[in-house]
């Protein structure tokens, strides 16, 4: 089993211990991807380039509310139990509580990922990277199932690509945004 095997190559190697700890928690990760929307908001070569990494931004925001509330219905239909609750795993994380299925976490991160993929793919290579990592972590921790991570993958990128590529009206509002926030400085 992938899950236990993992779990206890990671409960082994101290050193193994301290990183997944430290990719796993809620705060370093999700962190460090905001801190990149926040600088994708503030960079490009060009004016041009500038405002597509705005999109970006723009786009990662609506797809994180939108796979968010997703993940909430999700979890009013379904409900799975986290791999500690029923197996002698080595709990690496605090026990969550709510549904294990989907990971909420790779959810949102690969949203965010598969936001800016469709408009600067060198720092959606970073995103995703963080994402992969973060699901592994949450993986050997003993905190989800192979399949909460698969399915936290599909639950984040499927959405996000599908709002950006059928959501066009959308990109008036972008556009009128990006013009506000011109006008205020903050873009």
């Amino acid at each position: 089993m992938l899950l236990k095997s993992c779990n206890e190559l990671v409960s082994q190697w101290p050193l193994l211990r301290t990183i997944t700890r430290a990719l796993v928690n809620d705060y370093a990760i999700p962190t460090l991807l905001a801190l990149l929307l926040l600088l994708l908001w503030f960079s490009g070569e060009s004016a041009g380039r500038r405002e597509q990494n705005q999109r970006a931004v723009l786009w990662a925001i609506t797809a994180v509310v939108v796979v968010n509330a997703l993940i909430k219905l999700l979890n009013l239909v379904y409900y799975r139990p986290r791999p500690f609750a029923n197996s002698s795993l080595q709990l690496l994380f605090y026990r969550p509580s709510d549904s294990s299925f989907p990971s909420n976490a790779v959810a949102v991160a690969f949203s965010m990922a598969t936001c800016v993929w469709l408009h600067n793919r060198r720092v959606a290579l970073i995103m995703y990277t963080m994402g992969f990592l973060l699901g592994l972590a949450r993986l050997c921790s003993g905190v989800h199932f192979p399949s909460d991570i698969v399915g936290g993958v599909l639950v984040g990128a499927v959405p996000a690509y599908v709002i950006i590529r059928k959501a066009g009206v959308m990109e008036l509002a972008w556009t009128a945004v990006i013009r506000r926030m011109r006008l205020l400085l903050l873009a």
